[in-house]
């Protein structure tokens, strides 16, 4: 069938590589950074492995990373998006905050991230490109134009801006990257994230979390690559990783209490599977994530929290599907297809304290999307369009 029909459903629920706009990455070769900054002062280096981890936070109660690349290809898959219009979307003063420091999002962002950094508030940090890191000064001032921001430290700025709360007093630090040596080239996004010059943090975005010094507040390198390696074992191939994270301490289900979480959400290159095949992508889609839970519970119980998930998602989705209602066939066999996703691509492993969740877009057979396939291309037939 014609890959554009499926888009729309795939790209919310897969970020497989499909024919996206290139991205730079580099001015010699795939495994050197480009303008990599003069290292004078502190810096920040990320864990490489197949993929690249840009922060990792030595004690915080959650924390999470997200790949721009990935995100980036998912939206070039619906074609004329780009993945700036997310972003510009929120807010008028997003762009021209943005071209006044020279950030170009469709190019420049390579990673995205935040981790429970104080009580009452999250500390944010983007992996960037930046050509005169001095001109994060101009992006405030666009930004936050009721407030000059006053310059404290090297590329390290403060500024005082209105908030749901009253008034906040948001710090933007900016890092420049200490990259290691590469002798080897792997995911294409791997080499695109070499693209980063710099992480900048951002303090006091939501809640009183104050100035924390992200050096400070930073793994050493032993242990961040050693957090790094734990998390992305729980998936058989962690290339083309799209998001990674862990979760502490944190009430669950009456009576039970979550000890741990980890997860990861990556595509691997290499080889697609029957859904992924309809868009062309030599990519896989696999999340896992890993709950370890106080008291260890028992099957029975799982299928009920299971079973209790479905049907809340049965009941969110039911007014979405009811808006939807009498605008064709083609509509239709969308939701048979993400309701064949949910079921067919999901397992669950209950081992001791230890429950994984895991979804994999290869589970779903090609015989399984044969109908589904056949519903979408009548229903195209009938709006006159050739599958």
């Amino acid at each position: 069938m014609k890959r554009g029909v499926v888009l729309a459903m795939v790209a919310a629920l897969c970020a497989c590589k499909g024919k996206e706009e290139p991205r730079p990455t580099t001015n010699k070769t795939a495994a050197t950074p480009v303008d990599a900054p003069k290292l004078d002062g502190p810096s920040i280096t990320p864990v490489s492995t197949n993929a690249i981890t840009f922060f990792v936070p030595k004690a915080a109660p959650w924390w999470v990373e997200f790949s721009f690349p990935c995100y980036a290809a998912a939206i070039h898959l619906q074609p004329g998006n780009k993945p700036s219009d997310a972003f510009t979307k929120i807010s008028p003063i997003v762009e021209p905050a943005m071209r006044a420091a020279d950030i170009d999002l469709d190019k420049d962002v390579l990673a995205i991230g935040a981790w429970g950094c104080a009580e009452r508030g999250p500390c944010f940090y983007i992996a960037a490109h930046l050509r005169d890191p001095k001109k994060l000064k101009d992006m405030l001032v666009k930004a936050v134009p009721s407030s000059a921001p006053k310059e404290i430290g090297t590329l390290h700025w403060v500024v005082e801006a209105p908030g749901v709360d009253g008034m906040r007093t948001i710090h933007l630090r900016a890092v420049p990257i200490a990259w290691p040596k590469h002798d080897q080239k792997f995911d294409p996004w791997w080499q695109e994230s070499l693209w980063a010059t710099h992480v900048i943090f951002l303090t006091g975005m939501i809640g009183p979390t104050g100035d924390i010094d992200p050096l400070a507040a930073a793994a050493d390198p032993t242990a961040a690559a050693a957090k790094v390696a734990d998390i992305e074992s729980i998936v058989p191939n962690a290339g083309g990783r799209c998001f990674l994270g862990d979760v502490g301490k944190y009430p669950f289900q009456p009576g039970y209490e979550l000890d741990r979480a980890r997860f990861v959400l990556a595509a691997p290159q290499g080889k697609s599977d029957p859904l992924t095949a309809m868009l062309n992508s030599t990519r896989t889609l696999d999340l896992e994530v890993e709950l370890v839970l106080s008291p260890p519970p028992n099957e029975a119980t799982v299928q009920k929290w299971i079973a209790k998930a479905r049907a809340w998602i049965e009941q969110t989705m039911a007014p979405v599907r009811a808006q939807f209602a009498g605008q064709g066939p083609l509509v239709d066999a969308f939701f048979e297809l993400g309701a064949l996703l949910g079921k067919s691509g999901f397992r669950h492993t209950l081992k001791g304290k230890s429950l994984t969740l895991s979804f994999r877009t290869d589970r779903v057979t090609q015989s399984q999307l044969a109908s589904v396939e056949a519903r979408i291309e009548a229903a195209m037939k009938q709006m006159g369009i050739e599958p």
